[in-house]
């Protein structure tokens, strides 16, 4: 009975030290795919956004679902495209946008526009489009990791203070006036799946926050679902036809 007992728990252990052993730090992990991603040259991207606004009683819900391509990623010819539908308050439109040589050119609602954007700033978009953003691993908090078949899953919470800053410099370098606006990041968490191959295929964030707007107080949900279509495999953009679009000058909106 011993004997039965030693050949139980040596099995036990064998198992478990296999386990450990094939087991990677999540850290480590998600360093290694951040960089990895980082430098594709190209990149196709499907992402669904969700946001559920609630001020008193009155809630509002906003859908984005968009299928996103990039070529020369990190260069000055980088050339971005997004394709995809908008619903809000029960009403759909399409919506279409191109990059190209500091000009950003959108189609939606029967509106062509264009205006001068520096790469610098459609790169902060592009990536606000992408759930995880350009998260350092030092603002994720309880990192674990897990098999899924041959993926690597991590799930973290993020820091909201250090999420606050994220989201100020964020906007600071979109050019976006957030004077009079106060807001508060209450909690985020979210997950990401990491490939054979090392790049980042999915990402999930949750965020909640409420912002204060003249007087009003206005509580958010966020939720951002985006998978990258084969990393590593190359994308090329076609550039649409540039003719017809009115050019504004965004800094003078809202004034």
């Amino acid at each position: 009975m011993k004997k039965g007992l030693m050949l139980f728990i040596t099995g036990i252990l064998a198992v478990s030290l296999a386990a450990c052993a094939g087991t990677r730090d999540p850290k480590t992990l998600y360093d290694e795919a951040t960089k990895k991603t980082s430098e594709l040259d190209s990149m196709e991207m499907n992402s669904v956004i969700k946001m559920q606004m609630i001020q008193g009683e009155t809630t509002a819900d906003i859908s984005m679902d968009m299928n996103m391509k990039m070529s020369g990623i990190n260069t000055e010819g980088m050339k971005y495209s997004a394709e995809g539908t908008t619903e809000a308050s029960g009403q759909a439109f399409d919506i279409s946008i191109y990059y190209e040589n500091g000009y950003y050119y959108m189609i939606t609602m029967g509106q062509k526009m264009k205006y001068a954007m520096d790469l610098n700033s459609i790169m902060e978009q592009v990536k606000n489009g992408s759930a995880m953003g350009n998260f350092q691993s030092d603002y994720l908090k309880d990192l674990t990791i897990m098999k899924e078949g041959s993926d690597q899953k991590l799930t973290f919470s993020v820091d909201s203070e250090k999420l606050d800053t994220y989201v100020q410099e964020m906007m600071s370098r979109v050019g976006a006036d957030l004077s009079g606006t106060s807001y508060r990041i209450k909690d985020a968490s979210g997950e990401a799946t990491v490939n054979k191959d090392g790049y980042f295929v999915n990402s999930k964030m949750k965020m909640t926050l409420e912002m204060e707007m003249q007087g009003q107080t206005l509580s958010m949900v966020m939720d951002v679902d985006s998978t990258t279509v084969n990393p590593g495999k190359a994308v090329e953009v076609t550039t649409p036809d540039l003719e017809g679009y009115t050019e504004i000058d965004v800094g003078g909106l809202g004034q």
